[in-house]
C-alpha cells in the first residue's frame, strides 16, 4: 500500500499539477507551458524513482519518519513549476 500511495499517488498528483500549469499558460505567448513540460519530463520519473528507493530502504522499519521526506520531495516539482508561472506573470517575461 505504501508503494501505491508513495509512488503512484505522487506520480498522479505531479502529472495532474503539470497538466494544470500547462493548460493555464496555453495561449499566453510565453514559454511557461514548455518549461513546465520539460520540468515534468525530468522531474516526475526522478521523483518516482527517489520515492521508490526511499520506501524500499525504510520498508523494514515502517516508521513515520520517511513520510515527511516523501512529501517534501513530491512538492519540489510543483513548486518549481509554480515559481516559473509566477516569475513570468510578475516580470512579464
Amino acid at each position: 500500500m505504501s508503494y501505491l500511495i508513495g509512488v503512484g499517488g505522487v506520480l498522479l498528483f505531479q502529472a495532474l499539477f503539470s497538466f494544470a500549469i500547462i493548460s493555464a499558460s496555453a495561449g499566453g505567448g510565453s514559454f511557461v507551458g514548455l518549461g513546465a513540460m520539460l520540468f515534468a519530463v525530468i522531474g516526475i520519473p526522478a521523483t518516482a524513482i527517489a520515492n521508490l528507493v526511499m520506501i524500499r530502504t525504510h520498508h523494514r522499519n515502517p516508521g513515520k519518519g520517511y513520510v515527511g521526506r516523501i512529501l517534501l520531495l513530491a512538492l519540489v516539482l510543483p513548486l518549481a513549476q509554480l515559481a516559473l508561472l509566477v516569475l513570468v506573470s510578475v516580470f512579464r517575461l
